[in-house]
């Protein structure tokens, strides 16, 4: 029986909310905000921030992609990795983004290099990059949930769907989610 693109999206956001109901604001952004911290500690002056950021978010975005890839594996083979499987996979894919990352990093730098007061740059930096960091750990445990023995047998369901309805759902549903979270995050300017 093959499952629709919204009892796609109606199911995933019940396991994501089941997955991030125990996640609450407060922590949430202690662990972002302290990220941000250290970074800021880190670089000697706004301009290298700023680069440590670019860098950053480059990073983050294209593991997102690469979480989305795993994903796609898992659901295109029909069949549950063990968790080491997915951890090389990851693995694999960062040396791949660290491998380019000054290529990616000024794809990224012209996009934001469009915003030209420094202070809203900044902003939209850190609040992109936590966001991302956010969604990252929402697709990584999720993924890890997925191909858990204990949830296999439910999660086989998904098999039935379209892999690309899955993907775009999940895609979209933990930026939700990552939002959510964040709601309220002040970072001090």
């Amino acid at each position: 029986m093959k499952i629709t693109k919204e009892e796609v999206a109606q199911v995933l956001s019940v396991l994501l909310d089941q997955l991030t109901s125990q996640w609450t604001k407060e922590k949430v952004h202690s662990d972002v905000t302290e990220v941000i911290m250290k970074m800021r500690v880190q670089a000697e002056h706004d301009d290298e921030y700023l680069q440590l950021l670019l860098a950053n978010i480059a990073f983050a975005t294209e593991s997102t992609y690469a979480l989305q890839q795993v994903l796609d594996v898992i659901l295109t083979k029909k069949s549950f990795p063990s968790a080491a499987a997915v951890e090389a996979m990851m693995k694999e894919a960062q040396a791949r983004i660290h491998e380019r990352l000054a290529e990616i990093t000024e794809q990224y730098n012209t996009h934001f290099a469009q915003i030209s007061d420094e202070t809203e740059r900044k902003q939209q930096l850190e609040r992109s990059y936590c966001a991302i960091l956010v969604a990252n750990r929402i697709k990584t445990d999720f993924i890890l949930s997925f191909i858990h023995k204990s949830n296999q047998e439910m999660m086989k369901g998904f098999f039935a769907a379209d892999p690309r309805d899955v993907l775009e759902a999940f895609h979209h549903l933990t930026g939700v989610y990552a939002s959510m979270l964040l709601d309220g995050l002040d970072l001090e300017y």
